[in-house]
């Protein structure tokens, strides 16, 4: 069984499809954890559409998505988590391949296919709709089985992911020291490879990725790119190094001393 992980923000929309393709797609009954970041009422049609199906926690005030993150996995009942986007959308038999894909101390991505690209991480390029009412659904299920491979590459380390949860509390989760949803992944990780992890890509399962759509891309997207910087900076401040992806989407430069931390 698997734990579910669904930060969302101002996204009911795309929740709603999300939503849908998670619970249609699993093989099992798994927990689904929707953590609303604030503006709880936008999403409540939506939540109240699936509440049988799911736990909500409620967030009064806007905390970030390091915040959502580490609360949702806080008050995970499995030993497995899955950690993905609102705007993402869910293959068929989404659970089966990460049980069957996910060892210990590895962080296995699921891949992804994106409407746009191709970009940094060689993600599968399809435009099955750019919003969730235009979204062509059912070609995208037909189309996802057909490009499926029983392949494991080692470039993971990104969205979306599963991994086992005491790893996630082994290295503390999120940094809340982030004002942005930006560069705190790659701090996470970080912490994981430093401390051991295995990062694997699966090529049997894609989930759909709208791009961003309440970042950078959504209704406060002017806000969100503002904050990308200074995130930036906070993670050279942090670790001595910029946020820069080496071979196979490591953030490790490997081999230097760096603020008294061997890569």
């Amino acid at each position: 069984m698997i734990s579910l992980i669904i930060p969302t923000y101002r996204n009911p929309e795309f929740l709603d499809l999300c939503l849908r393709s998670a619970l249609e797609g699993q093989d099992n009954k798994n927990e689904i954890i929707v953590v609303v970041d604030g503006f709880v009422e936008e999403s409540k049609h939506i939540l109240n559409k699936y509440k049988d199906s799911i736990n909500v926690l409620p967030l009064a005030d806007n905390q970030g998505m390091q915040m959502a993150l580490n609360l949702g996995v806080y008050n995970a009942k499995n030993r497995k988590l899955c950690i993905i986007n609102d705007d993402n959308v869910l293959s068929k038999g989404w659970d089966t391949v990460i049980e069957q894909n996910l060892f210990t101390n590895t962080v296995l991505t699921i891949n992804q296919i994106e409407p746009t690209g191709p970009g940094i991480f060689n993600f599968p390029v399809k435009d099955f709709g750019r919003t969730p009412n235009t979204f062509n659904y059912e070609e995208y299920l037909k189309y996802e089985k057909q490009i499926s491979e029983l392949k494991t590459t080692i470039d993971g380390g990104i969205f979306p992911f599963a991994m086992w949860k005491v790893d996630y509390m082994i290295v503390g989760g999120f940094d809340t020291l982030y004002k942005s949803p930006f560069i705190c992944d790659w701090d996470f990780f970080l912490k994981l490879d430093l401390k051991g992890t295995t990062f694997s890509r699966t090529h049997q399962a894609h989930f759909y990725h709208f791009g961003s759509s309440a970042t950078k891309n959504g209704k406060e997207g002017i806000a969100f790119k503002a904050t990308e910087g200074p995130a930036a900076q906070t993670y050279i401040y942090k670790w001595g190094i910029p946020p820069t992806l080496y071979e196979y989407n490591s953030h490790r430069p490997f081999g230097q001393e760096i603020k008294g931390i061997t890569f």
